[in-house]
């Protein structure tokens, strides 16, 4: 694997950016314990987050792990809201990116998109395929069991690292491969 700088000392993230990650990222999870914790004191630990994303010195927290049954019993890892800031950080910069690497019918965590919106391209395609609810047709519903817990993240890591590199052109590229890279 490529290694990259621990830190280039010309590229900054700057706070508006950091505050805007932290917007997106408060937006469904205000009444999680961390994010409280988080948000009783937010400019003071935004302006230290900066600091520690600027300076080289940011270190990701530990993840809390839980099982969830619904809609099928699997085990979540959820990073601490300090990191989902930077999480949504990397993607505030990254995302238009992959928006043109995505098929169109690809609805996660896509700006328009989401369930809704599958959900009536999927009743479209029905209504077409049974030419207006005239006749059968067939859906298929599947779930890979444990996909995402077998994915090699090396070669995922490897794989965005390279993409990064080859279409992220900003000042600020070796430090958001240190940050993806501390968060893997």
């Amino acid at each position: 694997m490529r290694q990259l700088s621990l830190f280039d000392a010309h590229a900054k993230i700057d706070l508006p950016e950091l505050f805007q990650a932290y917007f997106d990222c408060r937006r469904n999870k205000r009444s999680t314990l961390n994010a409280i914790a988080f948000e009783s004191n937010y400019e003071t630990n935004l302006l230290k987050l900066c600091d520690e994303i600027n300076d080289g010195s940011y270190q990701p927290g530990k993840s809390i792990a839980f099982i969830v049954n619904k809609p099928v019993k699997r085990e979540i890892f959820a990073a601490d809201f300090r990191d989902r800031i930077v999480h949504h950080l990397i993607i505030n910069k990254l995302n238009p990116l992959f928006e043109n690497h995505f098929i169109y019918d690809s609805y996660s965590c896509r700006k328009g998109k989401g369930t809704h919106f599958g959900i009536h391209r999927v009743e479209r395609f029905i209504r077409q395929c049974s030419q207006n609810y005239s006749k059968d047709c067939y859906v298929l519903k599947l779930d890979i069991q444990g996909f995402f817990m077998h994915i090699d993240k090396l070669i995922l890591f490897k794989k965005l690292l390279d993409f990064i590199q080859q279409k992220y052109h900003q000042t600020d590229k070796e430090l958001c491969c240190r940050l993806k890279s501390q968060l893997s």
